[in-house]
């Protein structure tokens, strides 16, 4: 926990103090008094009885004391409980596909009332103008929506073509911004164990404030390494000895449970009343869809309770104070005196059942919500123009060569998991020794229109048609899946012609696209609709015989070179175990 700068999130000026105190002392009237309300106590365990008593943005006081107090507004809660608000220590809104405004449309009214954001997707595609656009929405939000500043820019230099640079001044000028919280997952573990001085300048400039890890699978002394050189949290652990080990090493361990990425089965069962401060929720990439059919955090919620069981002050405990006190971020987390008043009241704790959300003192409403989103977007001033720079393609471009008699490294698509596996298939007469063989190739989209790198995916389960999309963790290129050269070209000029994109093609035409036309990351539509335009690309997307729940978030991430164990970037195929390229054909 960062004590020392956690003065930069909340200003509170001596004004505002003294008519907290005021009506703390019961001498003035407050704004807000939540009766007939029965607080979770997420520190001791039980509950507590209201009411709740809120002064501007904060809590002033809370119990039967103040069960007389004049407030402007009395809000009955008709017996519900009320937990803090829920925060996710953990995400990158862009892979939402929705603009950071949008977003809080969507999951404030669900008690989401804090993020903690990396946006280095956009700051990939466009640098310094991405982030500082990011922080323009976040100083405009109503929910609190903090960013870590992103640390590699390209997620692995030399590994991948990428749109900007994010140089160490940029990221500097940024550092003492009030809405900055630390520095985002600084994902090159190789480079941080070898202490290459260009990373430990960078943590060295941010020490101060959080130091976000990404170590998937680490490990014996290069995780003692990584973290004794400052990393304090990672988000990427996959197993239950995983998660374990970074717990007794000190990290904070962030319980993951995103579209693509699920992780929270494995990590449940480490939780308890000890270890619960250092466990966070974050959901790192969950799509439009899941958020409005399942929910966010409050989905993570839920199923700690209701399938492990976790006690609720536990569960609701590692929502909310756990991330406020790992971030240094004092004035979240609790319902206490003093504290905001972001408050979640819930008719149904153990099913997270959202009657009501208070966010900065004051009740969200979600209609009016979406009606200002339009205006609240505009202030924004979003970065629109067409950043696909890529020309187009046709089956000519995509060779796929591969000679009978010969073998061929596989990537092997691991269901609900950002690792992949590494196999091997013969190349036959007929095709394949594999019934499960597809084509995948990525284009580097930012106009050095170098030839496509191509490879081989396992698992995927397409059986015919192609998909492809300009989401493609970190550098977000063109990545494409298919079973034909004509198809694949045919998918790929459709998401160049929409300035960026998903699409599917089947039987030689396009089915379903998605046009993003902010950075190719995000979409300009509401939620509700991106929510009905994914479920149709999914639904396109099993029709060519896809098996990830997610494919375009499983896709997205089989470029990322950072995660094991085998990739394929613009530049070639990755090995993410030694973090060198490696051949498409292997020797005999």
């Amino acid at each position: 926990m960062n004590n020392a700068i956690s003065h930069k999130f909340h200003y509170i000026s001596r004004q505002e103090r003294q008519e907290l105190l005021a009506v703390a002392r019961g001498e003035a009237v407050a704004d807000y008094i939540i009766d007939n309300v029965i607080l979770l106590d997420i520190i001791n365990g039980g509950e507590m009885t209201g009411p709740i008593v809120i002064k501007g943005r904060h809590i002033a006081g809370i119990g039967a004391e103040y069960r007389d107090t004049p407030a402007l507004r009395r809000v009955d809660a008709h017996g519900a409980t009320a937990v803090p608000g829920f925060i996710d220590s953990h995400l990158h809104i862009e892979s939402s596909m929705m603009m950071p405004v949008t977003f809080e449309t969507a999951t404030l009214p669900r008690g989401l009332t804090t993020v903690v954001c990396d946006p280095h997707e956009i700051v990939n595609v466009m640098g310094e103008k991405g982030f500082s656009w990011f922080v323009r929405c976040a100083e405009l939000a109503k929910q609190n929506q903090y960013l870590q500043v992103s640390s590699c820019v390209p997620a692995l230099e030399g590994c991948d073509v990428n749109g900007a640079r994010f140089t160490l001044d940029q990221m500097q000028a940024w550092r003492d911004h009030p809405l900055v919280a630390g520095l985002a997952e600084v994902m090159d573990y190789p480079g941080v164990i070898a202490g290459q001085n260009t990373l430990l300048d960078k943590m060295d400039a941010f020490r101060h404030l959080t130091l976000d890890g990404h170590c998937p699978g680490l490990s014996g002394k290069a995780l003692n390494a990584y973290i004794a050189a400052g990393i304090e949290n990672c988000h990427e652990s996959y197993t239950l000895e995983e998660g374990r080990r970074k717990l007794q090493l000190g990290m904070a361990l962030m319980i993951r449970e995103g579209s693509a990425a699920r992780n929270l089965d494995a990590l449940a069962p480490l939780i308890n009343a000890f270890n619960s401060p250092q466990c966070l929720l974050c959901t790192d990439d969950r799509n439009p869809w899941e958020i409005a059919h399942e929910g966010h955090i409050d989905a993570l919620i839920r199923r700690l309770i209701l399938q492990h069981h976790v006690p609720l002050h536990v569960a609701y405990r590692v929502a909310s104070w756990s991330a406020a006190r790992h971030f240094g971020l004092r004035h979240l987390g609790l319902l206490a005196p003093g504290k905001q008043a972001d408050i979640v009241l819930l008719s149904d704790a153990r099913n997270v059942a959202v009657q009501q959300v208070f966010v900065k003192g004051e009740p969200v409403d979600a209609e009016r919500l979406k009606a200002g989103e339009p205006a609240r977007l505009a202030q924004t001033v979003p970065p629109y123009g067409n950043t696909i720079a890529r020309h187009p393609v046709c089956a000519d471009d995509f060779p796929l060569h591969f000679t009978p008699g010969k073998r061929y490294r596989v990537i092997d698509v691991i269901p609900n998991e950002l690792v992949t596996g590494a196999s091997a298939c013969m190349c036959t007469a007929e095709g394949f020794d594999r019934h499960d063989i597809c084509y995948i190739a990525v284009l580097e989209r930012y106009g050095q229109q170098s030839p496509p790198a191509y490879g081989l995916l396992g698992g995927f389960g397409l059986r015919e048609g192609a998909l492809a999309a300009t989401v493609s963790h970190d550098s977000h290129n063109i990545v494409v899946i298919g079973c034909s050269a004509d198809e694949m070209a045919l998918a790929v000029n459709q998401v160049i012609e929409d300035g960026g994109g998903l699409c599917v093609v089947r039987n030689g035409q396009v089915q379903c696209h998605l046009p993003l036309p902010i950075a190719g990351l995000m979409s300009t539509d509401t939620a509700e609709s991106l929510a009905g335009q994914i479920d149709a690309l999914k639904t396109a997307g099993r029709e060519c015989g896809t098996l990830p729940d997610e494919p375009f978030i499983q896709m997205a991430f089989l470029s990322l070179p950072v995660i094991p164990a085998l990739k394929l970037t613009s530049q070639g195929l990755f090995d993410g175990e030694t973090f060198t390229f490696t051949s498409q054909e292997i020797a005999d």
